[in-house]
C-alpha cells in the first residue's frame, strides 16, 4: 500500500492508494477531498464569482474513459484545473489499464491562488503513484490566465493589438472550464475578438483556444453549459469549431438540478470529445445521455455525424438527437426545402422593454394615442387574447414621438415566446395575431419577451399566418428544436434555421386549422400529418 501525506491548510491526510480501502479509492477520490476540504474554507457565493465549478468524481472518472490515445509519450493540458479531480481521473486509467513506461507532462492552469495548494497536493498524489507502475510524469502549474497567458499584446500607436501564441501543443486536453460573462472589451474578448459576437462566456472562450492548442492527433474532452451549441453569441466559435475538429462523442444530461447541485449551478450541460482529425461526411458520432450525474436512465445512439454537426450557409449548430425518433425527425425536417428567408418572411423580437419603456406603459387605454400591449401571457393555443391580465401588467401602449418606433403596424402576425421552461409540455409556442380583432388600432405593442414572425414586403394572409404557427407548435417541430436547442429561451435565430415545407403545403395547413376552427393545439399535428403525409407514430409519445 502506498501511503501519501500531505499538508493543507493545517489539516494532514493520509490517503492510501488502495481499492480495498474505503477511504480513497482512487486517485479521484483523494482530489475531491481536496476539492472538499477547499470548500469548507471557501463560500459557494465566493466561488460562483469566480466562475468556479467543481467536477463531482463521477463525471470526473467518466470523461477520463472517454480519451483514446495509446501514445507512449502523452503531454496533457487542463486550462482551469481547480483541484484536480480531472488530471486525477486521466491518472486513474492509466493505472487500471496498467499502462505502463509511459512518458507524461502534464501543464495545469489555475489562476486562484487559494485553490493551488490544493491543486499541488492532487499533482503529487498523482505523481507518487504513477512513479509506483512505471509511469514517470512531470507537471507544471502556470498561476496565472489560461486565456492571457496565450495573448500576445503589440502597441500600434495608442491601440493594444493580440494576437495568440499557439506554439505550445497537446494530445489530450480536458476541461471543466469557469463559467461567467466578459465585457466584449475585456483583455480575454479583445485577445479572441474575431470570434466574439455579443457577450462572450469565458467558457466558451476556453473551449476555442484549447481545440487551436491541439496537435495534430490531439484530443479534447469538455464539460460545458449546453447553450455553445446553438444561438447568435456563439456562431463564430461554434463554426470554428465544427469546420476545424470532429466531434465524436456527445453526452446529455437531462437534468438541470442535480449536476452541480453543491456549486447552486442551473444550467442543462453535456460532456463532449472532439479530435483535431478533419471530419468526413461518412463519420458517426456515438450519443449518449443520462438523467443526472450518477448516470440513471443511461441511454446511447450512434448517429450521422452530419445529423450532429449541421450547417446551412453560414450558420453552424450541433443538434443532439436522443433517439431514432429524434434522427427520423431530423431527417424529415431537413428534407424541407424552404426557410422562413426562402419563403418570404422574417422573424422579429418585439420591441416594448418593460423597464425602458415604463413611463409610456398604461394599465388601459387611456386615449386615442394609446395601443394594446400583447405579453407572453397573452398567447393561449393557437391564438392572441389581449383581454387577459396577469399580475397588475400594462395593458397598452402610448404611441408619441418618443414611442413611435416601439410599436408595429398592426397586421397578421404569428407570435411566439421567446422563453419556456424546459418542463413546459412544448418548447415552442406560436400563436396568431388576427388583425381583425383590433380594427380600431393603427399600431400595436409587443414586449420583448415576444417574437413575431412578419411577411417581408406584403401582408401576411391568415392563411399564412395559421399555417406556419400550427407548423412550429407541432409535436414533429418541439422534438426538433429539442435536439437544436438545450435553452429555455427560442432565440430568433434558431427559429430562422429551422427548414420549411414549401408555401403551398403551409397554406394548406392554414386553411385546414382555420376551417376546424379550433384552438386546440393538437389539431396542429392532425393538419401536418394530413398535409404532409408524416406517419402518426412520429407524434405519439
Amino acid at each position: 500500500m502506498t501511503s501519501i501525506i500531505s499538508k493543507n491548510q493545517d489539516k494532514t491526510i493520509h490517503y492510501p492508494y488502495s481499492t480495498d480501502n474505503n477511504i480513497f479509492q482512487n486517485l479521484v477520490g483523494y482530489a475531491n477531498n481536496q476539492t472538499k476540504l477547499y470548500c469548507e474554507i471557501n463560500h459557494v457565493s465566493d466561488r460562483k464569482l469566480k466562475g468556479q465549478i467543481f467536477t463531482p468524481p463521477k463525471i470526473a472518472s467518466f470523461m477520463a474513459g472517454l480519451f483514446i490515445s495509446q501514445n507512449k509519450k502523452i503531454r496533457i493540458l487542463d486550462p482551469g484545473a481547480g483541484t484536480g479531480v480531472l488530471i486525477a481521473g486521466i491518472c486513474d486509467r492509466f493505472i487500471q489499464e496498467n499502462r505502463r513506461n509511459l512518458e507524461i507532462s502534464i501543464h495545469v492552469y489555475e489562476n486562484d491562488k487559494k485553490v493551488l495548494p490544493f491543486l499541488k497536493s492532487t499533482l503529487e498524489a498523482c505523481k507518487l503513484a504513477l512513479t509506483e507502475v512505471d509511469c514517470p510524469m512531470d507537471y507544471q502549474i502556470f498561476d496565472n490566465d489560461f486565456i492571457l497567458h496565450h495573448a500576445k499584446i503589440e502597441q500600434d500607436g495608442n491601440c493594444s493589438v493580440y494576437s495568440l501564441d499557439l506554439k505550445t501543443r497537446y494530445d489530450l486536453i480536458i476541461s471543466n472550464p469557469p463559467y461567467y460573462k466578459l465585457n466584449k472589451s475585456s483583455p480575454e474578448a479583445l485577445a479572441l475578438q474575431k470570434y466574439v459576437y455579443g457577450q462572450p462566456n469565458i467558457y466558451a472562450f476556453f473551449m476555442l483556444l484549447s481545440g487551436m492548442l491541439l496537435s495534430e492527433t490531439g484530443e479534447m474532452i469538455f464539460i460545458t453549459p449546453r447553450s455553445f451549441c446553438s444561438g447568435l453569441y456563439y456562431s463564430k466559435i461554434r463554426r470554428w469549431f465544427l469546420t476545424t475538429l470532429t466531434l465524436d462523442r456527445l453526452h446529455l444530461f437531462e437534468t438541470r438540478k442535480d449536476l452541480f447541485v453543491d456549486d447552486e449551478i442551473l444550467q442543462e450541460n453535456l460532456i463532449f470529445h472532439a479530435t483535431s482529425v478533419l471530419p468526413t461526411k461518412e463519420g458517426k458520432t456515438f450519443v449518449s445521455v443520462s438523467y443526472d450525474r450518477q448516470f440513471t436512465q443511461y441511454q446511447e445512439l450512434t448517429v450521422p455525424s452530419s445529423d450532429v454537426a449541421y450547417c446551412r450557409g453560414d450558420d453552424c449548430y450541433i443538434r443532439i438527437p436522443i433517439s431514432k425518433n429524434d434522427l427520423k425527425i431530423i431527417e424529415i425536417v431537413d428534407s424541407w426545402p424552404q426557410t422562413l428567408n426562402t419563403l418570404g418572411f422574417e422573424i422579429s423580437t418585439g420591441p416594448v422593454v418593460d423597464f425602458r419603456a415604463l413611463k409610456h406603459l398604461r394599465t388601459t387605454i387611456e386615449n386615442s394615442n394609446c395601443v394594446p400591449l400583447l405579453w407572453m401571457h397573452n398567447i393561449r393555443g393557437n391564438d392572441v387574447e389581449w383581454s387577459l391580465d396577469k399580475n397588475g401588467k400594462a395593458k397598452a401602449i402610448e404611441v408619441n414621438p418618443e414611442s413611435k418606433n416601439l410599436v408595429v403596424p398592426t397586421r397578421n402576425y404569428v407570435v411566439l415566446k421567446r422563453f419556456t421552461s424546459k418542463e413546459q409540455k412544448k418548447r415552442v409556442h406560436a400563436a396568431v395575431l388576427n388583425a381583425e380583432q383590433f380594427p380600431e388600432f393603427e399600431f400595436i405593442g409587443l414586449e420583448n419577451h415576444l417574437n413575431y414572425i412578419h411577411k417581408k414586403r406584403a401582408a401576411m394572409t391568415l392563411d399564412e399566418a395559421y399555417g406556419i404557427a400550427a407548423l412550429l407548435n407541432t409535436t414533429i417541430i418541439d422534438q426538433y428544436f429539442r435536439a437544436l436547442n438545450g435553452n429555455t429561451q427560442v432565440n430568433a435565430t434558431d427559429i430562422r434555421v429551422v427548414s420549411m415545407p414549401d408555401y403551398e403545403k403551409i397554406v394548406a395547413i392554414g386553411k385546414l386549422i382555420r376551417k376546424r376552427d379550433s384552438d386546440s393545439l393538437s389539431d396542429c399535428d392532425e393538419a401536418i400529418l394530413k398535409v404532409l403525409k408524416i406517419k402518426k407514430d412520429l407524434v405519439s409519445n
